[in-house]
C-alpha cells in the first residue's frame, strides 16, 4: 500500500514551513495562505490552517533507505530533540518483529514524527543522506472512538479490502493494516501515543489518498 496524499490540519503554518524546509530539508510549496504542500518522496503532505481553537496533532512516519538509518540519525541529531524510549533505554527503537529501526521527534505543531528504516525493503541508496532521501510517508495514525473501536476497524478494513500487517499481531488497542510501504496505525481514543509522549490519541480532521493492489482510494475522518 502506498499513501499518496495526506491532508492534516495545523496552526502556525509559517513555523511549520520553516521546519519542513529548514530542518527536514523537504520541498514546500504554498498553494495559498491557508495551506502548505510538502513533498516527502512519493507522498504529498498537506497542512491546512486550523480554523478552531484546538491544536490538532497526528502521528506519521517517514520511510528512509534501509542502509541509511545510522546516517539519518546523525543527520537529524543536531536538528531536533529525539524522544526517549524507556523500553529500549535509547532514542532508537529496534522493532525486531518488524525488522526495522526508528527514532521519533516532534514538529512545531506537536505532531509525532517517526523516521524508520525497514530492512526488508529493497530501497538501498548510495547518496549522502538528506531530506531528499526520504522515500515516502509509510505510517498514518487513525483514531476511532474507544467504545466502537473493534467495529469501526472491521468496517474500515472491509470497506477497502485491507489486510492486517503480517508482522504485527492485532491487539485490543493497537492494530496495523497494510505493509512495509504503507500502514494505517489504528488506535482507540485516549490511548498514549508511542513512545511515551504523554500525548493521548485524539481524532482530528484528516484525509488520505492511497493505492493498493485493488486500486486507488480516499478516506476522510468523520
Amino acid at each position: 500500500m502506498l499513501l499518496t496524499e495526506i491532508s492534516l490540519q495545523a496552526n502556525h503554518l509559517t513555523t511549520l514551513q520553516k521546519f519542513y524546509e529548514g530542518v527536514m530539508n523537504l520541498p514546500v510549496s504554498i498553494s495559498d495562505k491557508n495551506s502548505l504542500k510538502i513533498h516527502a518522496g512519493n507522498t504529498v503532505l498537506i497542512f491546512e490552517e486550523n480554523k478552531t481553537r484546538t491544536n490538532p496533532y497526528y502521528h506519521f512516519a517517514f520511510n528512509i533507505p534501509s542502509n541509511k538509518f545510522e546516517e539519518a540519525f546523525d543527520w537529524f541529531k543536531p536538528k531536533v530533540s529525539f524522544l526517549w524510549l524507556d523500553e529500549y533505554k535509547s532514542y532508537i527503537a529496534d522493532f525486531q518483529n518488524w525488522n526495522a529501526k526508528s527514532f521519533y521527534f516532534y514538529d512545531p505543531s506537536g505532531n509525532i514524527l517517526e523516521i524508520i528504516s525497514r530492512f526488508e525493503l529493497e530501497n538501498v541508496s548510495e547518496e549522502k543522506f538528506s531530506g531528499s532521501s526520504i522515500c515516502n510517508i509509510s505510517e498514518l495514525g487513525i483514531v476511532f472512538p474507544a467504545e466502537t473501536f473493534e467495529s469501526d476497524v472491521e468496517e474500515f478494513m472491509k470497506q477497502y479490502s485491507l489486510s492486517f500487517f503480517k508482522k504485527q499481531p492485532s491487539l485490543p488497542t493497537f492494530k496495523a493494516a497494510g505493509d512495509d510501504q504503507g500502514l494505517f496505525i489504528m488506535v482507540p481514543y485516549n490511548r498514549d501515543w508511542y513512545p511515551g509522549t504523554k500525548k493521548k490519541s485524539a481524532s482530528f480532521p484528516l484525509s488520505v489518498s492511497f493505492t493498493t493492489d485493488r486500486g486507488r482510494f480516499s478516506w476522510e475522518s468523520k
